[in-house]
């Protein structure tokens, strides 16, 4: 949905909430809905509306805060030293605020607000000449929240909390969602008459309305179309929650984008994941980090994949766990394939069942099939590598490198001890242990004692005394 840009508005962003309940040593607005930090959607969500600049209102662990969002240009960092309640937190942010006509104010903990709800909660609070305007959901289940009084022309007459509600009250189901759009040269007025005397001694931003309207000012509900938008997080289970609210939204966008997604309940796909047309997502899938998967792919089911990036036509079969590496087009990995960081496979490579690829390069066309380990090589074009080969890379201390040319065939069971190479179109016998370079073309085999049999001769047997 296209909406306006807003270069006369100023947004706060309110993140100084340690987080009590989630009980966690991480402030609440770092924790990840499907990959991403609460804050990240917040701040794209905002910056959407192009506005003229963002204050983050952080206290809690700040500089873990600040570190992860780093500097944008036109984001101004608040500090909240104390936390005294929401209408504080605002206040803070006074030193920065720019030459804007209006105050957009949001909250660090709801990762499903749509940049087209908050476009249009600025629109109807200037269509309105409003000076304050809150965003508003009907909710079902409206217990906690506070509710939206309505005076007999509709107009916004106060905003009670559940503890202070009458029980007539207590049946409305419009509530607020904490966020507000405020006129600038009203704000910070509004801001210094609000007073502490509650339970928690805090200075409370619903505190505004009832001051707007007893200076005449005109105060207005703006109400969302989607409520589940204005969830917030405040402890594991909310943010499981969200998390699920955002996987089904998540998942609905690929599916009308031309994906296909069997079982989508099963499956996880993170918000920096990427997937093209005609690709199927089949049960248990888990797509992590900045995973890219191209056209027509098909990744089977239970397969797990970080950071990984699938050309077209990739098939990956049950159960493999991909991460770090990249796979060319009209490849084949698994059931039971494992491909680590560096792994880098060309076009038409077959890695198979319990095969274990690790920064190595698998040139065009190779076939790793079954129950191998290669690490730290490079394979040339069109090798085949028979059943248990591994490239012993590691001496305990060091790891070294085995190069192995094109069109090279291993038998079953060999050990290639790096440092070594294969020249183009060897043949290794089975069961070898390489330690020395191989050369091109002919058949390189290592020494092999004679099959003996020792007639009569019988297994230990276990002594059960």
């Amino acid at each position: 949905m296209s909406h306006n840009h807003y270069p006369d508005l100023q947004v706060c962003v309110l993140a100084a909430g340690k987080g009590k309940r989630m009980r966690s040593n991480l402030p609440k607005v770092l924790h990840k809905v499907l990959g991403r930090a609460m804050i990240d959607y917040v701040l794209h969500t905002v910056e959407s509306l192009r506005p003229k600049g963002i204050a983050v209102v952080t206290g809690h662990a700040s500089e873990m805060v600040r570190e992860h969002v780093g500097q944008p240009a036109n984001l101004d960092w608040v500090i909240q030293d104390q936390q005294l309640g929401t209408g504080h937190a605002v206040k803070q942010c006074e030193t920065v605020i720019r030459a804007v006509r209006d105050v957009l104010i949001v909250c660090g903990d709801t990762p499903l607000l749509s940049a087209a709800t908050l476009a249009h909660l600025v629109d109807e609070h200037r269509n309105c000449n409003a000076d304050v305007t809150v965003l508003t959901a009907l909710q079902a289940s409206p217990f906690g929240y506070g509710r939206i009084v309505r005076d007999d022309d509709q107009r916004v007459s106060a905003i009670v909390e559940e503890k202070d509600a009458t029980d007539a009250q207590r049946q409305i189901t419009e509530v607020s969602s904490g966020i507000y759009c405020v006129r600038n040269e009203v704000l910070f007025d509004l801001l210094r008459a609000i007073g502490n005397r509650n339970a928690q001694n805090e200075y409370y931003l619903p505190d505004i309305v009832p001051l707007a309207l007893a200076a005449g000012q005109r105060v207005d509900a703006v109400l969302m179309e989607q409520s589940d938008e204005m969830t917030g997080v405040n402890d594991r289970v909310d943010l499981a929650r969200v998390e699920d609210m955002m996987q089904k939204r998540i998942i609905r966008d690929w599916q009308l984008r031309g994906v296909t997604i069997e079982k989508p309940e099963t499956v996880r796909i993170e918000a920096g994941v990427s997937i093209g047309i005609d690709t199927v997502i089949q049960a248990g899938c888990y797509l992590i980090g900045s995973t890219h998967i191209g056209d027509e792919c098909r990744v089977g089911p239970n397969a797990v994949l970080v950071d990984a990036w699938l050309d077209d036509r990739v098939n990956v079969f049950a159960f493999s766990h991909i991460q770090g590496a990249s796979v060319g087009s009209n490849t084949s990995v698994g059931p039971y394939g494992r491909l680590r960081p560096g792994a880098q496979l060309d076009e038409h490579v077959h890695i198979g069942n319990f095969v274990e690829i690790k920064k190595s390069v698998i040139g065009r066309g190779s076939k790793v099939n079954h129950l191998s380990y290669i690490g730290d090589a490079t394979m040339g074009s069109d090798c085949n590598i028979g059943a248990g080969t591994i490239t012993c890379n590691y001496d305990g201390a060091n790891k070294f490198r085995t190069e192995i040319g094109d069109n090279v065939f291993v038998g079953s069971d060999t050990q290639l001890v790096a440092p070594v190479s294969v020249g183009d179109g060897a043949t290794i016998g089975a069961g070898g242990t390489i330690t020395r370079d191989v050369p091109a073309g002919g058949l390189t085999l290592s020494e092999r004692t004679e099959q003996r049999y020792i007639a009569g001769w019988k297994r230990p047997e276990k002594d059960i005394r």
